[in-house]
Parts: structure tokens; sequence; C-alpha cells
């Protein structure tokens, strides 16, 4: 008797370990960027999947896992949209504290950027 409620305890205390989905959700991030690496021309639908993902998780209330704001930032970078950047860089940089330095300094950097274009522009 005690052989067998020793192995339905064991059996249940490792299926609950399989059902443990993690501390953030991550989306398909690691497949499409994987993906992205293999082939740039994956980047666009790499964006695309980000931009999804954050903003289902920030409508249902959940937090972006750490990383995904500077990712989704850098791709808008690469793409020749220094505002939406930024504005993802400053996502970051609030949600996750141990990034502010380096979000700060992008940001900084970015400003001063667009600031020194329009003063061309002048």
């Amino acid at each position: 008797m005690i052989r067998i409620f020793l192995s339905a305890l064991f059996v249940i205390s490792l299926s609950g370990c399989a059902t443990d989905s993690g501390l953030y959700q991550w989306g398909g991030y690691e497949n499409d960027l994987y993906a992205a690496y293999k082939d740039t021309a994956q980047l666009e639908k790499l964006r695309i999947n980000l931009e999804t993902h954050t903003i289902l998780l920030e409508k249902n209330g959940q937090k972006v896992a750490p990383g995904l704001y500077a990712e989704l930032g850098t791709l808008y970078l690469q793409s020749g949209a220094p505002a939406k950047a930024i504005v993802m860089y400053k996502k970051e940089r609030d949600m996750w504290p141990e990034s502010r330095g380096l979000m700060s300094a992008m940001i900084q950097n970015l400003e001063r950027r667009q600031k020194a274009t329009q003063d061309t522009k002048i």
C-alpha cells in the first residue's frame, strides 16, 4: 500500500514539473530569431511577431520578457525607424531596472542623432 502511495506521489510530482510553463511568455521568439540569423529576409517576420507578442502580453496585463522590448527597438532602428526604437528602449528601461544604464545610453545617442539631423535641416 505504501509503495502504491509513494509511486503515485512520485508520478504526480514529476507531472507537476512537466507542466511548468516558465516565468515569462516568449512566444516564438527563439525560433524566429534563429530563422532571422540564418536568413536575414526573416527579420521582418521576427519584427512583426515580436510586435504582436508584446502587444498581446501588454493587453493581457502580463510582463514582457526581459530583452524583448530592446530587441524590437533594435529591429526598428535597423529598419530606419529611430523614433519607434526610442519608445521600445524606454519601455525596456522602465520595465527592467537592470537595463537602465544601457537603454539610457542608447536613448541618449538616438536622441542626440535625431537632434543633429534636425539641426542640419534648418
